[in-house]
């Protein structure tokens, strides 16, 4: 592999994040096209390459804050036997470089004039949920990597979700969290079409994919790409918060309390102070596109305030389905 060929490579990965030898689940192999590798040539230069350009492509996507990984058939559901896949994973230990930019997720979300910190607490909102449906209502927490087939949803679950949410929420009244009330101006049509406009990121990412049609609604499946990324972020990003669940009576109250009142937190908790949430790292399918990163800074000393924060971790593993069978033909040129 020499130093065009792993440019390309690199090309290739970060616009669909993943590669696989024998694609899975139906999938056809994708075709090349003008400026892009076929995912066949991707693979056979990746299983090709001399351990020193490997070396050398470990270290051009180190520089980018990303690290690949390989697994083969038998460490994960869903990966065809003979095969491996190949995913771009952020490096927790890294920092991205600042070409990976939020702006397409603040431009997808915005139906008005909202300021980036509304569409900020929009996005977390609406990715603690969607991990409600396809973690907590499966008694799968965020290591039950091995479950991700069994993540599937419809859109109108997570509408109907994030319409239950907001009522809580209203319910609430003047004690709820003042900077969580702008999520009740809401009006019409504006939940469903939010409730799109993140699916479309995620689909966008790799983090979810279209499996089948239930009548006249879409069923949406978590990929093994957003199950690795989304264990990492409860190894990385959400202790503390799986830690605040877990507190119970008293302990909890205090616990919330604090979170609510940042100047009390650094006097009777300096270690929480130090543990503010980082709850997204959901990464782009392109340098264009990096949705999973908007709660890094405008949502990120919110997540703890959220009256659904608790329910984002679950604690129990189940078996898991056999893999499909391998897909040989190619998606057309396009």
């Amino acid at each position: 592999m020499n130093m065009m060929e792993m440019g390309e490579v690199v090309a290739y990965l970060l616009r669909y994040r993943t590669a696989e030898r024998v694609p899975s689940g139906g999938r056809k192999r994708r075709a090349a096209r003008e400026g892009q590798l076929s995912e066949r040539d991707v693979c056979a230069l990746i299983d090709d390459a001399q351990e020193s350009e490997r070396e050398a492509l470990r270290d051009f996507l180190a520089g980018q804050g990303m690290r690949l990984k390989v697994f083969e058939a038998g460490d994960y559901p869903g990966i065809a036997p003979g095969s491996r896949f190949f995913a771009l994973l952020p490096d927790p230990e890294l920092e991205q470089p600042p070409l990976y930019t939020r702006d397409a997720v603040f431009e997808a979300l915005k139906l008005r004039q909202e300021s980036r910190a509304e569409l900020a607490l929009w996005y977390l909102q609406l990715w603690l949920l969607l991990h409600t449906l396809i973690y907590t209502r499966l008694n799968r927490a965020l290591s039950d990597v091995s479950r991700y087939q069994e993540a599937t949803f419809v859109t109108r679950e997570l509408v109907e979700l994030v319409r239950d949410q907001l009522e809580i929420l209203r319910g609430l009244g003047e004690s709820a969290p003042e900077n969580s009330r702008v999520l009740l101006d809401e009006r019409g049509e504006d939940i469903p079409r939010r409730v799109k406009a993140f699916i479309d990121l995620l689909v966008r990412a790799g983090h979810l994919d279209l499996v089948r049609e239930s009548g006249d609604e879409d069923v949406w499946q978590q990929t093994l790409l957003g199950a690795l990324e989304a264990e990492q972020i409860g190894v990385h990003h959400l202790t503390h918060l799986i830690e605040l669940t877990a507190a119970e009576g008293s302990d909890g109250e205090r616990l919330l309390a604090t979170a609510e009142a940042p100047e009390a937190e650094a006097v009777a908790q300096p270690s929480a102070a130090e543990a503010q949430p980082n709850a997204a790292e959901v990464q782009p399918d392109s340098a264009e596109a990096r949705p999973g990163a908007v709660e890094e800074s405008e949502a990120n000393a919110r997540a703890v305030d959220e009256p659904i924060a608790a329910e984002d971790e679950a604690a129990a593993a189940g078996p898991q389905d056999k893999a499909p069978g391998d897909q040989e033909d190619e998606e057309p040129r396009q």
